[in-house]
């Protein structure tokens, strides 16, 4: 059954040199250097299903030709699968994983797909008719990291969507990529400007959840009933002032117990999501 498997991924690849333009491609999204900002690429094989599941556009997909006769039955499975639905599959040397590899070690296998486009126009219609909404706003985050964390937890405290506002990172960043596991591209995410999102929100009937040091409501004791979005502030400057005036505006608070001020963004939209998700939604989301 492996042999079978090796001979339907070679008949649906091609080699692939290790200074060929394909795999210097895959290099410069690695190292966030492409000039295509809707390309993104992952890393191993974890997001296989996923871009599959959701009918993404995958134009690249390269695995480690030298290992292949060691891989296990599942993974073979898996290879063969994205092998045959990616544009162009590739096999290429030990030496090119190592070459375009960003993790410790390096990895064998790299997806580059298309990312999802979306506007706010969009938005409306997958909400439309739903009353029990939950959003982020990320206002003038810098660390991809961060980003990408912030929007996993969401993803699991049942967000529906994410807007960036004042963005300082592109969305197809790698470490932002592999940090949400997945979420980046699963939830719809879109960048649009501040004062035209604040006037989105307000005139789809949001509440924005602001956190603000200066609150005297704990962020437990707020109402997530309805349409709510999570407003997640620059790492060192917070939310832009504006969005405290934001009609509907509701200013809550995460009590410090120690010495320090305040908790890192990422945390602090974490506990938030969390709790906002377990109070709309219950331990479960009905879809």
């Amino acid at each position: 059954m492996e042999n079978q498997l090796i001979e339907q991924i070679k008949s649906k690849s091609v080699l692939c040199g290790i200074a060929s333009e394909d795999v210097n491609l895959v290099k410069s999204l690695v190292d966030n250097k492409c000039k295509d900002k809707t390309l993104f690429v992952t890393e191993g094989l974890w997001a296989v299903e996923k871009l599959i599941q959701k009918n993404f556009e995958v134009t690249h997909f390269y695995y480690n030709q030298d290992n292949l006769q060691k891989a296990d039955h599942e993974t073979l499975e898996k290879i063969a699968k994205m092998a045959k639905y990616a544009q162009k599959a590739l096999a290429i040397s030990e030496k090119a994983c190592k070459k375009i590899s960003d993790r410790d070690g390096f990895d064998e296998y790299f997806v580059v797909a298309k990312l999802k486009s979306y506007s706010l126009d969009d938005i409306e219609r997958l909400i439309d008719g739903k009353t029990n909404v939950m959003a982020i706003v990320m206002d003038g985050l810098e660390q991809p990291g961060n980003i990408g964390a912030i929007l996993r937890s969401f993803d699991c405290a049942g967000g529906d969507f994410a807007i960036s506002t004042n963005k300082q990172a592109r969305l197809s960043n790698s470490r932002l990529i592999r940090s949400s596991l997945g979420a980046s591209f699963m939830l719809p995410v879109l960048e649009a400007d501040i004062n035209t999102v604040q006037q989105w929100l307000v005139k789809n009937n949001f509440k924005c959840i602001v956190t603000d040091l200066q609150s005297q409501k704990s962020y437990r004791e707020a109402d997530y009933s309805g349409r709510i979005a999570i407003i997640a502030g620059n790492e060192h400057t917070g939310i832009s002032d504006s969005w405290r005036r934001v009609k509907n505006a509701q200013p809550i608070i995460i009590p410090m117990l120690g010495t320090c001020e305040s908790l890192n963004v990422g945390f602090a939209s974490t506990l938030v999501a969390y709790e906002a998700g377990l109070q709309k939604f219950g331990n479960k989301k009905t879809k």
